[in-house]
């Protein structure tokens, strides 16, 4: 087998590698959305932050996301609801884009789910 033949056949696998690795892993996957939990003494809300949110204000923990709320004074997020798809199946899926204001009551927690999450497309 010439060098470039096996250059090409390398090429190829490696491509097929990092197809796999989206499709099976949709961290990796543009769009992916991180989800939150915001707790308030009236309510609570789920919030999905893309990557680029999470880039913006500098963390991926509830930390972070309390952090950046507290100096920014708010954060425009999407709220999260869980609604059926055409199928019948339950999913989590960006309902709207919401400003969060700051409050010393609000406390954020990591939220996790076993639904499927839908990426933000708007």
């Amino acid at each position: 087998m010439s060098a470039t033949s096996r250059q090409t056949v390398l090429a190829i696998g490696l491509a097929g590698l990092l197809i796999d690795a989206v499709a099976s892993h949709p961290a990796f996957a543009p769009g992916k959305v991180t989800l939150f939990k915001v707790v308030t003494p009236r309510d609570e809300i789920v919030i999905g932050l893309t990557h680029n949110d999470l880039a913006r204000i500098r963390g991926k923990t509830p930390d972070a996301v309390e952090k950046a709320l507290t100096s920014n004074g708010r954060l425009k997020v999407w709220q999260y609801d869980v609604r059926r798809n055409g199928g019948g199946e339950l999913e989590q899926t960006p309902v709207r884009r919401i400003d969060v204001a700051a409050d010393p009551a609000l406390h954020v927690e990591a939220f996790a789910t076993q639904l499927k999450v839908l990426p933000v497309t708007r």
